[in-house]
Parts: structure tokens; C-alpha cells; sequence
């Protein structure tokens, strides 16, 4: 959600499309990038419990992600058809 906020913003204030914007030379988003797939991945590799809490099973939370994914890939896909920015 934080990655098509940001995208959707800099869509609208620069009119480059997703894929023009990653491309960039600019290092703020891979840095935001890789601390984000860090943070994802400590707890993993520390061993954390698989289990429920509320709402947020380990299993929604793996078909919310992979949602995820494929809307990332929608919206790349159209952008880079259509050769215009999507927001």
C-alpha cells in the first residue's frame, strides 16, 4: 500500500510512469526498498510464530500479499502498454 501511494503521488507530480520513475538514478526508493524487504524478512529469519492474531491469519495475509503482487504487475503492464502514467 505505502509502494502505490508513493507511485501514484510521483505519477502525478512528475507524469512519468512507474516503470520511467524506477528507472531513475535516484537512490531514495531503493533505499526505502531494501530496509522494507529487511524489515519484512527479521522476523522470519528469527523464527517467528506462524499464528493467527485477530483477523490476520497466515494465510490471508499470504493471499493479500500475492493480491498485492498482482496488481503491481497489472499496473505495470498497463502503463507500459499504454506508454502513459496510470494516476
Amino acid at each position: 500500500m505505502v509502494g502505490l501511494v508513493g507511485i501514484a503521488y510521483l505519477e502525478g507530480e512528475s507524469g512519468q510512469t512507474a516503470l520511467q520513475l524506477m528507472a531513475s538514478p535516484q537512490v531514495g526508493w531503493q533505499v526505502v526498498a531494501a530496509l522494507f524487504i529487511y524489515a519484512s524478512l527479521v522476523p522470519v529469519l528469527a523464527g517467528a510464530k506462524m499464528e493467527p492474531f485477530g483477523p490476520f491469519t497466515p494465510k490471508a495475509e499470504i493471499v493479500n500479499g500475492r493480491a498485492a503482487m498482482l496488481g503491481w504487475a497489472a499496473l505495470l503492464m498497463l502503463e507500459y502498454k499504454a506508454g502513459v502514467p496510470f494516476f
